[in-house]
Formats: structure tokens, C-alpha cells, sequence
């Protein structure tokens, strides 16, 4: 597909007819409509398109033919990468239709939905849905890059609660996959790859996806001081090692910035921080967290029963728009040293920019194999999902990614693995760095079968 210029006629032509709207470089709103979440990444599409209606995404297939444009799909800017050149890059925020089903237990879902509008319908239902830490991030976004939820341990990967999918396809069709109803044939083989890799094979406008009773949620945030930092991680991984599959913690090191945003006493200090989200009771909770509440000085508790649509409360993460720079790995477990190596790491990279550095332990449902035949995003055998990051507030401040995350990435030599949940990839990964390579090579082959001339460009491309 070749790149062209903003007066391309093709492009013209279909900023005159679209149902919706087609931006172009010297458009006032261009910077803003262009821009992904994370400021830190620089896209250059040749034009982006919002349509309003399925008939309007029909004509961005259409136009994108006639043109030799690529297309790439962001409904929010989350995930994205700089791969963008020369494509029409597509914004589904018009796709907001939200039903709940609370009876037969599934939600219908617009495609450019994000998980805050729909955890709140939630409440009272006695159900979840496999959401992630931040509302601000889209449920098709989310969903259909595998999705890492804090449910994941209890029921699996998020992409493997989708039951239904309906696209537009690069000849222009209007498509539906259904797990409960049967289809044509090599549809279970495309809906296999849209559970993972759904960029890369049509425009998704809506999803219906399965909800989990759950009567209880309890949990929060607890932040203890930088130097007991070996004591809490210890005591996490000791917890964690026998914990019921409905326990969930996040344990992490965080250097606060000094900025109005943060509150007052924790502006510009360093914490060691544990997110935890337990399905069930606080009794119940409270005697598997007492180990770690014991472990160390506690500075804060945030801990409490909530509902589901205050998930986002858990872990806090920012919803503005912001730079940043990341690092992630898959590890099978740590060295005799145990944590001590990280820890200093995060102390050696702390005066280069790092922001932070999170552990999460997998296990459960997550190392379960039988779901390899549903979706592309199958198990993960790892003990942890590592994070690093950096995050940029002042624009004018340079950071060296080597100088950052290079401690990090020495201190876990020899103990990371190339499997990862496509959702968590950092700009610039393809899916080598997170899918085995049969489940590469069955994904080339569906791709070539439903968009042989790669009409579709994902933000997590097929390596080569």
C-alpha cells in the first residue's frame, strides 16, 4: 500500500461523502484527533476518520482500496504505536451503545465504549465483567488484544469472555461471529484470531461478552514505606503462592512526582504500593492479607468492600493523556537473591526518570492450557508479569530508555520468557514478543485467508 499526501482525491472524495468526519494534516484539529493516550508516541496517518455508522466504516474500507491506504483501527488512543504512516487511521468513539443482560448474564458492548461507562451499569447486578486497572481504556480495545484483567487468576484472560463479534471485513462486510450459535465454516478459526489479534482483521463495532456472578468485591490500595520494600514483596509472593484464584495483588515500587497532583504528603517520596481485588468477603480477605499487613509499617490502607463500578478506584491510574516510556517482561521466578536485585534496580534507575516498577503473579486460571483452542491469547506458565515506566511530565526533559530501564533488565538475566498478553506489549513490540511461533504462523495464515493484501495494519503487527 502506498502513502500518499493530504490532498490525495481519493481522500477528498471520501471527507465530502463520509457518514462521520475524515480529518487531514492542516485541518485545525488535527494534532488533537491524531494524537494516542500516551503523548510520548508520535503518529503520522495520513488521515483519520471518525464515522458514525457502520455504512460510514463501509466507506472507509471502500476508499482505502481505491486509494492503497492501510487502515488502522484505535478506538481511544491506548496501545498505540508510531506504525501509522501513510494509514487511515479509524476512531470508533461513535460506537457507544452499552446493554446489560443481567438474566442470561452478557453485555453488548460499542466499540468505542470504555470500561468507565460500563462498570457502573454493573453495580447492583451482582456481576463483573474481566475489566482491567484503568476505565479510561476501551472494553473493545482492551478485550481484543487478550486482555489481562484483575479477574484473570479466577476466570481466565478477557479476551476468552468474548462470545460474539461483529466487524466490518476488508471486502466491506458487515460480519458476526457468535461462539453460542455456530458458524460458516473458517469462522471459528477467524474468531480463534479476533480473541487476540483483532486489528489486524476488520473493524470491530460491537462485542457481547460473558458477566461473573460475584455478590462480594473487596480490596484498595496499601502503601508502606520504599524501605520495607523487601519485607512487602516477600510477603506478597509468600501469600500469593497458596492464595485462592480470586485473590489478585499488584505489588509495585513507585517514585511520586513532585507535582500539584499528587497529594501533599506523598509528593515527591517513594513508596512500595500492593493493589489487591478479592472476589469474596472483607473477613475472608482479611485473613489472607493479614501476613502482609503484618510485614511491614503501614502509611496507608485504602482497603474496603466496593461495588464494580468502582473498580478504577483500586489502582488509581491516571485518565488524562500523558507521555510516557515502558519496559515489560514475562519471568518464570527469581533468582536466590530473590527480590533484593529488582529492588536495587529500581534504586539505580530511580535518579535516570523511572517512575515505577509493578509485579504482577499469574497463576490460576491464567496457566490453565484448555483455553489455546478458544482464542489466540492462551496461557501464560510465567510467575509474574514485570512493568517498568517512566512517565514524562515535563515535555522538555529528555530520558534515556537504556539508563531507565537497563538496570531493570539486568537484573532479571536469564529469567524472562517471550510470552506476553498483547494488551501490555510497549510500543514498537510485534506479537514475537508475546505469542509462541505456531500460534504466530496459524495467525499468518488466517490473516492471508480473511485480508490477503493486508488492508488492515494492527498496533501489534506479525513479526517479519
Amino acid at each position: 500500500m502506498s502513502q500518499t499526501t493530504e490532498m490525495d482525491p481519493t481522500l477528498s472524495a471520501l471527507a465530502a461523502s463520509l457518514s462521520g468526519r475524515l480529518i487531514r494534516p492542516g485541518d485545525a484539529d488535527w494534532d488533537t484527533v491524531r494524537a494516542p493516550w500516551n503523548r510520548a508516541v508520535e503518529q503520522d496517518p495520513a488521515a483519520v476518520a471518525i464515522p458514525a455508522t457502520v455504512d460510514g466504516l463501509r466507506q472507509i474500507v471502500a476508499a482505502a482500496r481505491a486509494g492503497r491506504f492501510e487502515i488502522a483501527v484505535q478506538p481511544n488512543g491506548h496501545g498505540a504505536s508510531s506504525d501509522v504512516r501513510g494509514c487511515i487511521l479509524v476512531r470508533t468513539s461513535a460506537f457507544d451503545e452499552v446493554t446489560v443482560n443481567a438474566d442470561e448474564r452478557y453485555a453488548r458492548i460499542g466499540a468505542g465504549v470504555k470500561w468507565g461507562a460500563v462498570l457502573p451499569r454493573l453495580t447492583g447486578t451482582g456481576l463483573i465483567a474481566l475489566a482491567g486497572t484503568n476505565p479510561d481504556v476501551t472494553v473493545a480495545g482492551y478485550l481484543l488484544s487478550g486482555g489481562h484483567s484483575w479477574f484473570s487468576r479466577w476466570k481466565g484472560l478477557a479476551a476468552h469472555s468474548i462470545r460474539a463479534i461483529e466487524f466490518v471485513d476488508a471486502h466491506g462486510r458487515s460480519r458476526r461471529l457468535d461462539s453460542a450459535h455456530g458458524s460458516a465454516e473458517g469462522d471459528a478459526e477467524l474468531l480463534w484470531a479476533m480473541r487476540g489479534a483483532a486489528g489486524m482483521l476488520g473493524i470491530v463495532t460491537a462485542l457481547e461478552i460473558d458477566l461473573y456472578p460475584a455478590p462480594a468485591l473487596f480490596g484498595g490500595k496499601i502503601l508502606f514505606p520504599i524501605e520495607a520494600a523487601g519485607a512487602v514483596l516477600d510477603a506478597v509472593a509468600a501469600i500469593m503462592a497458596t492464595a485462592p484464584d480470586e485473590l489478585t495483588m499488584f505489588a509495585g515500587l513507585i517514585n511520586m512526582p513532585d507535582v500539584e497532583m499528587v497529594p501533599e504528603p506523598m509528593r515527591g517520596h517513594s513508596f512500595a504500593t500492593v493493589d489487591v481485588v478479592f472476589v469474596g468477603d472483607a473477613d475472608t480477605a482479611g485473613t489472607l492479607l493479614a501476613p502482609l499487613l503484618s510485614a511491614a509499617p503501614v502509611i496507608a490502607n485504602l482497603m474496603q468492600p466496593f461495588d464494580i463500578g468502582h473498580l478504577g478506584e483500586v489502582a488509581a491510574e491516571p485518565s488524562d493523556p500523558v507521555g510516557s516510556l515502558d519496559w515489560n517482561a514475562a519471568i518464570r521466578g527469581l533468582g536466590d537473591d530473590g527480590f533484593a536485585p529488582l529492588i536495587e534496580a529500581f534504586r539505580e534507575a530511580t535518579p535516570a526518570g523511572l517512575t515505577m516498577v509493578q509485579l504482577r503473579p499469574l497463576g490460576g486460571a491464567i496457566a490453565d492450557p484448555a483455553p489455546e483452542a478458544t482464542g489466540i491469547v492462551g496461557h501464560l506458565e510465567s510467575k509474574y508479569l514485570v512493568f517498568a515506566g517512566a512517565i514524562l511530565l515535563d515535555p522538555s526533559r529528555r530520558i534515556d530508555p537504556a539508563a531507565v530501564f537497563g538496570p531493570i533488565d539486568r537484573a532479571l538475566t536469564g529469567m524472562t520468557e517471550r510470552r506476553m498478553v498483547p494488551t501490555l506489549l510497549s510500543p514498537g513490540q510485534d506479537l514475537s514478543a508475546a505469542l509462541p511461533p505456531e500460534s504466530l504462523a496459524r495467525l499468518g495464515k488466517v490473516k492471508f485467508a480473511h485480508d490477503p493484501d493486508s488492508l488492515f495494519r494492527s498496533n501489534r503487527r506479525l513479526p517479519g
